[in-house]
């Protein structure tokens, strides 16, 4: 029981992995009165021509050789594989009619839950052409046009303008799946017997997975019900959140609102800067003619940081800057020195220095230089020596 084997019958019903196309599950049992014997198909897979694998799970009974078998194919799985194989063969005529005769299709998935399709195209797809694709399957769905099959020789069916795999090996004789005036190609596969019968076609994704190669990613049916569901339900929450039944205009009014407002914030970030550049102006020595602040403003991240340098070397005119602040427990080292002092005195020596003494790293260019610390405790320390640094380059 519950023993997972592999099962070749004489003749069945099931389809085979193949083409891109899942397999079918389903069920076996017994033929036989009171055999008992039952089993889920989990897989069918074709092996070749004419002999297929059945991955099955016993739950019941035993299974001999030459024993017969109910097949029984899960109808409403099967189904939903034909809708989306025939959506899928519906989407690459629509490609080919609105991107360009180049798409060819470089591989394939379809599956009971989605469809997947790989094909020849070297742009990104604009939101006007998913949109005209998914308008284009959905109107042939709508006219719920009969499919087509037939058997012919393979250079008729050639000859009849029916799409070829390329690189797919065919034998002498081929099936060919049509929907009349759209969509002729070289199929084994299962499909639906109107395109009606697909339902709604919807496009969730589409990108490119290699050079050369886009790839799409649909549903129908419904799969795509289901995703028009979560879509609408997740606008509903939204809305509710926004306590609007507007919720796109009041998204575009909150945007806005919050550029003004971080337009705000660095006006006052700018202010802010302004007035604390005025207070450590104040506190700016004299070394040997060269003003120097150096100075810790916490809080601030390294963009305020060179905001504030900005404004004190604009105010100092000539003169040294080296600034610390503890954000979050890492410390950012910023020096500045007046493009008139830096033949003798360089930022980037000094930040080095200074980042060294804090047990951090830093360097930098003559005029500027950043750097940074996790060891808080000595960044006062750091600091402090930056004085006895100047003094030493004023003097050489």
């Amino acid at each position: 029981k519950d023993e997972e084997v592999e099962v070749f019958l004489d003749k069945t019903p099931f389809y085979g992995e193949s083409g891109g196309q899942a397999g079918d599950t389903g069920e076996l049992t017994s033929s036989a009165s009171g055999g008992g014997f039952r089993a889920f198909v989990t897989d069918t897979k074709k092996v070749i021509e004419g002999l297929h694998s059945h991955i099955i799970k016993i739950k019941d009974g035993k299974l001999r050789v030459w024993d017969r078998v109910i097949c029984s194919v899960d109808t409403r799985r099967r189904k939903a594989i034909m809708s989306n194989h025939t959506a899928t063969h519906l989407l690459q005529a629509s490609l080919q009619n609105i991107i360009g005769e180049h798409v060819k299709q470089a591989g394939s998935l379809v599956a009971p839950d989605r469809l997947r399709f790989d094909f020849t195209h070297f742009f990104p797809i604009s939101r006007d052409e998913i949109r005209s694709i998914e308008d284009t399957v959905n109107q042939k769905i709508l006219e719920n046009t009969n499919v087509e099959t037939s058997v012919m020789d393979i250079k008729d069916a050639v000859a009849s303008g029916a799409t070829a795999l390329f690189g797919e090996k065919y034998g002498e004789t081929v099936r060919v799946v049509k929907v009349p005036g759209f969509s002729s190609e070289l199929c084994g596969g299962t499909h639906c017997k109107a395109t009606g019968d697909i339902g709604p076609f919807v496009i969730v994704s589409e990108g490119s997975v290699a050079s050369g190669i886009s790839r799409i990613e649909a549903l129908t049916g419904i799969s795509a019900f289901d995703y028009f569901r979560k879509e609408d339900e997740e606008l509903r929450k939204i809305s509710d959140m926004l306590k609007t039944e507007k919720p796109l205009e009041r998204v575009e009014k909150l945007l806005a609102d919050m550029k003004e407002m971080e337009r705000e914030a660095e006006r006052l970030k700018g202010r802010a800067a302004s007035e604390s550049s005025a207070a450590l102006i104040e506190k700016a020595m004299d070394i040997g003619g060269v003003k120097v602040i150096s100075c810790r403003v916490d809080g601030l991240e390294k963009k305020d940081l060179r905001i504030l340098a900005d404004n004190l070397k604009d105010k100092l005119g000539s003169g040294v800057i080296v600034l610390a602040s503890d954000r979050n427990g890492e410390a950012a080292f910023l020096s500045m020195v007046t493009k008139d002092l830096t033949k003798k005195i360089k930022a980037g020596e000094i930040l080095k220095k200074v980042a060294e003494i804090a047990g951090g790293r830093g360097g930098g260019k003559p005029e500027m230089a950043e750097g940074g610390t996790k060891d808080i405790a000595k960044l006062d320390k750091a600091l402090e020596a930056v004085y006895d640094i100047i003094r030493k380059q004023v003097k050489s």
